[in-house]
């Protein structure tokens, strides 16, 4: 377990300069690539290893074995060159292989190794902000997404790893709060589900009951409301706009899952990074090229992660969807409160961030992937350390020895 930790400790403290906040600089480009490949060579080489987490493996050889039908149906279909196949196998590996991964491994850190992951984390985002000044210029109003996901990430490893007493439960949000600097919208709404979930939610979440319902809408409302300028321009009344590359990136996929049904047009041919390195077919099918930010080589072809889903067709949704359903079902089984909670707003990130983003697939999505992983051994860890006490009070605890028996009293 000492190699394991050890392992993680580093790969933790290399990950968040080079593949979040410096990700744009010369030679980190591919960064992202080599460490998730690095995790997974490393986790099967740890796959005897008896310190690991059994019980995903299943689960990770299903998916492995999914994606690999779909890289063979998409070169069969031929939508796209093979070229952007290979791209997008590359990204979808990533943040299921993070997961598995990380859950697999289950690095159990040491006090002194949690100092060195956060130290490292709060210097990197401390440093973006300090290179990046116009983010505190008064009047002047900037948006970058990289400092929202450094903060939400820094803000949740700080509650996750600190002792948990109020004083670091609002540092935490003091560390957050730092990425309304120069916030995006999804990020505000992230912000809102934070601040809920650590000051609020007291236990776990009962999804059938009608409280918990009417308690998700209201989050969902608030949260909308305060991204609702945004919302508005791009879901709403945007909606019928088909001069604006997001909606109709959205509205093209649903036509995109029926034409292609049931298994959709096959990787690398809608809204992701291989149709934009090598442009697909699709967008002069949907007469999408002529859209600004759709065209060739337009900055809005990899802007949503949701529409990806159509390259997969109906099928690949519903596997979407029992894939969360399953992680959903996990972390509501977490019984640790700050590990639920960090486990929930790691859901919630994602969910709120694809809807204008594709970090999911990018190496800015590791970050809450490897949470994610952490807080699902949880329970497992817990138990763990229940037997290690049970076991150091029988060794030292005194032996119990029997008084000799007296001797027969003389009958009288």
């Amino acid at each position: 377990m000492n190699s394991i930790t050890r392992f993680f400790t580093l790969y933790w403290i290399i990950y968040f300069p080079t593949c979040i906040a410096y990700n744009d600089l010369p030679g980190f480009q591919s960064i992202d690539e080599v460490m998730t490949a690095l995790l997974i060579v490393y986790t099967f080489y740890q796959r005897r290893n008896p310190d690991t987490n059994e019980e995903p493996w299943k689960e990770y050889f299903t998916f492995l074995g999914i994606l690999a039908f779909y890289v063979v149906y998409s070169l069969f279909m031929q939508v796209n060159v093979a070229g952007a196949v290979w791209i997008e196998f590359v990204q979808q590996i990533r943040p299921y292989s993070i997961i598995f991964c990380t859950w697999i491994l289950n690095p159990q850190f040491t006090e002194r190794q949690k100092k060195w992951m956060l130290t490292s984390m709060v210097i990197t985002l401390a440093s973006w902000i300090y290179l990046h000044p116009e983010t505190t210029q008064r009047g002047v109003e900037v948006e970058f997404p990289v400092l929202g996901q450094l903060a939400i990430c820094t803000g949740m490893a700080w509650y996750l790893f600190k002792e948990h007493t109020q004083k670091n439960k609002l540092i935490a949000t003091a560390i957050v709060l730092t990425g309304m600097l120069a916030p995006k919208y999804k990020f505000m709404g992230e912000v809102v589900c934070f601040i809920a979930l650590l000051f609020f939610l007291k236990k776990q979440l009962d999804f059938k009951s009608p409280k918990t319902t009417i308690a998700v809408v209201l989050l969902m409302a608030v949260v909308i409301a305060v991204v609702w300028q945004r919302f508005d321009i791009y879901y709403m009344s945007g909606w019928s706009n088909a001069a604006l590359a997001r909606p109709m990136t959205y509205k093209t996929s649903l036509y995109i899952l029926w034409d292609y049904f049931p298994l959709g047009p096959g990787m690398g041919t809608f809204a992701t990074n291989g149709a934009w390195v090598h442009y697909s077919s699709l967008y002069y099918d949907y007469q999408l090229n002529s859209i600004w930010g759709l065209d060739e080589g337009g900055g809005f072809i990899c802007d949503a992660f949701y529409p990806t889903l159509s390259q997969y067709g109906i099928v690949g949704v519903i596997l979407f969807c029992i894939f969360w359903k399953r992680r959903l079902k996990a972390i509501n089984e977490i019984e640790d409160m700050h590990y639920y909670r960090i486990a929930l707003m790691v859901f919630f990130c994602l969910a709120i961030e694809q809807t204008a983003d594709t970090s999911w697939l990018s190496g800015k999505g590791m970050g809450y992937c490897m949470l994610l992983g952490l807080c699902l051994n949880a329970n497992r860890n817990n138990e763990l350390e229940d037997d290690n006490e049970s076991d150091e009070l029988n060794e030292l605890s005194p032996e119990i020895t029997t008084a000799p028996e007296a001797p027969n009293a003389p009958i009288i």
